[in-house]
């Protein structure tokens, strides 16, 4: 049928940090671009602010070998030219400084920011198989909450943290350029401590990533906790909610409880390699400088060098400090980057316009529709057992077919296939002769189109959920295009006798209207679509009498002329369609007009039977011909 992704978010989370980066050059070019722009400049302003801080240890030193230690020198010029020196330096550690945090501060802001917008745009672009396999909140998370533990890092402490690390490297070259007796065991210490972070930092990476995995799962768990409030109250359920988020807010600490051991151990370890380099320096240092000793010839260290080295280790030591105790809010900042960045790296499965025939992308035919389903099987998942078998179907441009058939049968599995929701295991297919998965996504949104049984409505007015399907041409032609769809299908009526008419705000996920008005808000916005290819999930389940005449009448209008696939949970349905396809279990038993299939005995005769039987007492029954 198409290209599906090759990689869900499930297989990146297993990619190793290396890999991921090389994905976000070759499939995000211009974020891989926005994230190292204006790199050179930073770090030749963290390079200045990390050599500035270095100067004074240099100028305490020059001050004591060339004033204090040299009778009859001149003490006064001395010092003025090491308090100017160190003060020069200070004053450019500061402007770099400054001016990097705002750089930083300014770049990853709008990386960040690009970011978020990338992510919306590629979350759009998924293959619909791909967004529902992965929670709403777990999505939201990552280009949220898991963004924001990149901004926080930035904001305490990253701009420092880059700049220790350059202090530190320049310090510990400093040091060997002095005494490389002393800095050796100093240097060496420092290596046992960053290979045995660097293992730390791996398993806190690995945990930290699960613990915001946790706390997306909590999200979710909150969210619907919330969202289905109503349900959860009127089926006094309020004690086995709270356990579902109790047992999800545990699991999230749970993991972050998990976190701290290694992190723990880290900062526990760098502080007693820390406290080992200090004191080893300060012993060995003023010991063998001293003019007894058999390390005399090779370590003869004036006062000044002496004071100087105590300075450095102490420039070098602080920042390594600085380094392991920000290792976890570096680690956190790392798992949510890298959460965003995998979201952003997953295949969307996307049809491109641009390929040419035979290589990629191809245009749906304009006109109505025809279908065919050339041999198709489909399951759910590479080792689902099949849910539909050897199915062979033509559709006629402009025919109006009703799926019929028990839960489970196939019915709502045929529906995805045809909105390629769902690509089919084998066999192939077709619309306009085109298979269904080489048709560019451009071409194929607009002129394919399906209502569910409970259409999705924004917390705005009836007229903007409307509108949202209008092809941007000004005000005046949306409004005129909402004008002609409300009389088209015959809504104006039913929008007059609403307190603010098209202008009622339908309240979260619409509701503030019933089931029913949200079809009609559902029904006008398809008709703006204009599709040539509607699916209708059995668009009239669940809707009261009164408004389900003005949804039949609404029905009649958008499907006049159009290759329509209604799937039915109402006999009613498949009555007034043209042809019914009657599935059971996962095969096509019978094809027909109503007229013929209910006078044979069969699955459909049996039923429409029963149908007929359990509205008999409630309903009076009514064909097409009985609806205006």
């Amino acid at each position: 049928m198409g290209p599906m992704p090759e990689r869900g978010l499930a297989d990146l989370d297993r990619t190793s940090p290396r890999e991921l980066l090389r994905l976000v050059r070759t499939t995000t070019p211009t974020l891989a671009r926005a994230l190292i722009r204006g790199l050179p400049l930073t770090l030749l302003l963290a390079l200045a602010a990390g050599a500035g801080r270095i100067v004074t240890p240099l100028t305490v030193q020059y001050a004591l070998d060339h004033g204090l230690s040299r009778p009859g020198s001149d003490l006064g010029g001395v010092v003025g030219r090491a308090v100017a020196v160190g003060a020069a330096a200070t004053v450019g550690a500061l402007l770099a400084s400054w001016w990097l945090n705002l750089r930083v501060y300014r770049g990853v802001e709008a990386a960040l920011a690009e970011m978020r917008a990338a992510g919306i745009a590629h979350l759009h672009a998924l293959a619909p198989g791909t967004s529902a396999a992965v929670r709403p909140a777990d999505l939201t998370s990552r280009l949220t909450a898991d963004l924001d533990a990149v901004t926080t890092f930035v904001q305490n402490g990253g701009v420092m943290l880059l700049v220790s690390t350059v202090q530190m490297v320049l310090a510990a070259g400093l040091i060997a350029a002095a005494s490389w007796q002393l800095a050796l065991p100093v240097l060496g210490l420092a290596g046992l401590l960053f290979l045995g972070m660097r293992r730390l930092q791996a398993v806190v990476g690995r945990r930290f990533t699960a613990a915001r995995r946790a706390m997306a799962d909590l999200a979710s768990a909150v969210g619907e906790a919330v969202a289905g409030i109503t349900v959860i109250r009127a089926t006094a359920t309020e004690a086995r909610t709270r356990a579902a988020v109790d047992a999800a807010v545990e699991d999230a600490a749970a993991a972050q409880r998990r976190v701290l051991l290694p992190l723990s151990t880290s900062i526990s370890v760098g502080e007693l390699a820390i406290s080992t380099m200090t004191a080893f320096v300060v012993v060995a240092g003023v010991r063998w400088s001293g003019a007894h000793t058999r390390w005399e010839p090779a370590l003869h260290l004036s006062a000044g060098q002496l004071v100087a080295i105590l300075l450095l280790v102490t420039f070098f030591v602080r920042p390594l400090q600085t380094l392991v105790q920000m290792l976890g809010e570096a680690q956190n900042a790392v798992a949510g980057g890298r959460r965003a960045l995998e979201l952003l790296v997953t295949p969307t499965g996307a049809v491109g316009a641009g390929a040419v025939e035979g290589a990629g992308a191809l245009p749906l035919p304009a006109g109505p529709i025809d279908v065919e389903l050339r041999a198709v099987s489909a399951a759910y998942g590479e080792d689902g057992p099949p849910v539909l078998r050897g199915l062979n179907v033509v559709i006629a441009p402009g025919e109006h077919i009703a799926v019929v058939g028990e839960t489970g049968s196939g019915k709502t599995t045929f529906a995805r296939l045809l909105t390629r929701e769902l690509a089919p295991r084998d066999g192939e297919v077709l619309l306009c002769g085109v298979p269904a998965g080489r048709i560019a996504d451009r071409s194929f949104a607009r002129r394919v189109t399906i209502v569910p049984q409970d259409p999705f409505l924004f917390d705005v007015t009836i007229a903007e959920n409307i509108l949202l399907a209008h092809r941007n041409d000004g005000d005046g032609g949306g409004m005129a295009a909402l004008a002609a769809i409300v009389a088209a299908l015959g809504l104006r009526p039913w929008l007059d006798s609403l307190p603010d008419g098209p202008d009622t705000r339908v309240g979260v996920r619409g509701e503030r209207l019933s089931a029913g008005e949200r079809q009609l808000v559902a029904l006008a916005r398809t008709a703006l679509v204009n599709p040539d290819l509607l699916v209708l999930d059995e668009a009239t389940s669940g809707v009261d009498p009164a408004t389900d005449v003005r949804v039949q009448r609404a029905l009649a209008a958008l499907t006049a002329g159009r290759t329509t696939v209604s799937i039915a949970h109402r006999m009613v349905t498949a009555e007034r369609a043209d042809r019914i396809l009657v599935f059971d279990d996962g095969r096509l038993v019978q094809d027909g007009h109503h007229d013929e299939l209910v006078r044979v005995p069969g699955r459909y005769a049996d039923l429409h039977a029963a149908w007929r039987e359990h509205t008999a007492t409630r309903v009076p029954h009514q064909t097409s011909r009985s609806v205006p």
